[in-house]
């Protein structure tokens, strides 16, 4: 098989340990098919790692494939060190960086994001290992000579554009689910700032933004004049999920039971979310209701 020159920047030198080990690792993991020696050697700009492999017994699409795996995943491993160096850089440049709470817990949220995306299909191979992958197999195929720094700024272009997309995307995404977190805590807190007005209220859920109301004996009840929201909740919620909450707050129940066909729609999270253990949801009834189709 033809020799190939990984050449490793000297600018990236902190990286430079882990990407030995892993291109030594690699090649002993094909070592069943194949035997491999590396040499090194440097200049003022890079370390260059000279790979050499050769079947053991016959040269077969088994043990190329082998030799290009081992290859394209010790690239990789430098690859991601580089993409997770160059995340928390976007991150920390972002306009909305700064009306974060919860810093790392953003820079967590985002890598994990971006680790377990995965190709469509059946098989759903993760999508940044398998395409850079085939990236430096498609590369190692047609040169011998891959200079790392510049396989990642140049050949991987589309690809970090895509990345970047992801990322703001992503931040854009933490960001709305933490400020919901704080309304939400502030709703919880000015429903549990409420006197008891209702012992057992139960709600049957007729469709998605559609809510009858009863007592603990099923008769049927109206709300009253809704009591006001804080501003932010009103502002934060449509006028139907609005209405349910105004409603709820006019009511201001000890205990909730709603029964529902659709227990993971958006107003039966809120509300769970809300009023945490003191709601009840139920699945199974038997009672006549003839619900709108939904959703």
């Amino acid at each position: 098989m033809r020799r190939v020159q990984l050449s490793f920047p000297y600018t990236d030198e902190r990286f430079l340990p882990q990407f030995r080990s892993s291109l030594y690792d690699e090649m002993e993991k094909a070592c069943s098919v194949l035997q491999f020696c590396i040499q090194e050697d440097e200049d003022r700009r890079y370390r260059h790692f000279h790979c050499q492999g050769w079947p053991k017994e016959e040269h077969t699409i088994l043990v190329y494939e082998a030799w290009m795996s081992a290859l394209a995943n010790a690239v990789r491993i430098y690859v991601s060190a580089k993409e997770e160096e160059w995340i928390f850089r976007r991150i920390a440049h972002h306009r909305c960086y700064n009306r974060t709470v919860g810093k790392a817990r953003l820079f967590r949220y985002i890598s994990e994001h971006i680790r377990n995306r995965c190709e469509e299909g059946e098989d759903r191979k993760a999508y940044n290992k398998h395409r850079v992958e085939q990236e430096v197999i498609a590369y190692l195929e047609n040169h011998h000579v891959l200079q790392l720094d510049g396989f990642f700024r140049f050949r991987l272009r589309e690809y970090i554009e895509e990345l970047c997309e992801s990322v703001d995307v992503s931040i854009e995404q933490y960001i709305a689910e933490e400020e919901h977190e704080a309304l939400l805590q502030r709703l919880q807190a000015f429903f549990f700032a409420l006197p008891y007005h209702t012992g057992l209220l139960r709600l049957v859920h007729t469709s998605r933004f559609e809510f009858t109301y009863y007592n603990e004996a099923w008769e049927r009840l109206v709300p009253s004049v809704p009591i006001h929201l804080p501003t932010e909740v009103e502002s934060a919620y449509i006028d139907e999920e609005a209405a349910i909450i105004a409603a709820l707050a006019a009511f201001s129940p000890e205990r909730i039971i709603i029964y529902t066909r659709w227990p993971s729609s958006g107003p039966i999270a809120t509300l769970e979310r809300v009023f945490a253990d003191r709601i009840t949801i139920c699945t199974d009834f038997s009672f006549p209701i003839t619900p709108v189709d939904y959703p």
